[in-house]
């Protein structure tokens, strides 16, 4: 494809982006909310998607030795942050596992966040493809460990 090509494929879309923005913004509240979740399916973002995000590890863990840190973690980290819907289950588990492998952190909770992305629609092929591109970046040992990690999630 040629580099005209590709801008005029470019500014069609975005011009067609505009229009549909456009014309989402002019209906009514309840046609927003109907249309969103018909486009929320229709990217897989389900029902999952939608399910408040509980966690009480830190309280079960450390609630009475350091009940501040507990709170943080449950109620900020996993209650306000990850049922912060502006970035999909999805998306927030990939960058979490990136985030965790990048610091060279591939204990078991990197291995929770793995089995969290699974649930959340992360693909064993998606899996191998974050953890391979990260490599380039992160480094090479820190991808071998991720990786024996998600070998046993997906296995």
């Amino acid at each position: 494809m040629s580099f005209e090509l590709w801008l005029f494929t470019i500014k069609q879309l975005a011009q067609t982006m505009d229009a549909a923005k456009l014309i989402y913004e002019g209906l009514e509240k309840s046609e927003q909310e109907k249309l969103r979740k018909q486009y929320e399916k229709y990217i897989g973002a389900d029902s999952k998607d939608t399910e408040k995000i509980v966690q009480t590890a830190g309280r079960d863990a450390l609630g009475k030795f350091a009940p501040d840190f507990a709170h943080f973690n449950d109620d900020v980290l996993f209650g306000e942050n990850w049922n912060n819907m502006d970035i999909d289950l999805k998306t927030r588990s990939i960058i979490t596992v990136v985030a965790l492998m990048a610091q060279g952190i591939t204990d078991s909770s990197l291995k929770y966040h793995i089995e969290n992305a699974k649930k959340n629609g992360v693909t064993q092929k998606e899996m191998a493809a974050v953890i391979t591109h990260t490599a380039f970046y992160a480094g090479w040992p820190k991808a071998w460990a991720a990786f024996n990690l998600a070998k046993e999630v997906y296995a």
